[in-house]
C-alpha cells in the first residue's frame, strides 16, 4: 500500500475544515479521514448535514489529547479576543 503524504500545513488550512482539507492536512484516506470526523468526541460542527466541517483549532486541541471541556474553555478564549 502506498503512503499518503500530508500536502497542506495547518497554517494553510480554511478556518473551517472538512475531510478533504483533514486528509490533505494529515495525509490520510478519504474512509479514514471520515472514520475520524464520525469518531465520538471529534469536534465536528454540528448542523452542517452531509457536509462534515471542523473548526480547525478544535481538531487540532483534539488531537493534542485535550478534553472537550478544556477545548470549549480554550475556544471561547480565543473567540473573545477576536471581539
Amino acid at each position: 500500500m502506498k503512503e499518503k503524504k500530508p500536502t497542506k500545513n495547518y497554517e494553510d488550512l480554511p478556518d473551517t475544515i472538512g475531510i478533504e482539507d483533514y486528509m490533505e492536512w494529515r495525509g490520510v484516506g478519504d474512509a479514514t479521514a471520515r472514520n475520524i470526523f464520525n469518531s465520538k468526541g471529534f469536534p465536528r460542527l454540528q448542523g452542517t448535514g452531509v457536509k462534515q466541517l471542523a473548526d480547525k483549532r478544535a481538531v487540532l486541541l483534539h488531537e493534542l489529547g485535550l478534553p472537550q471541556e478544556q477545548i470549549q474553555i480554550i475556544l471561547i478564549e480565543l473567540g473573545k479576543k477576536l471581539v
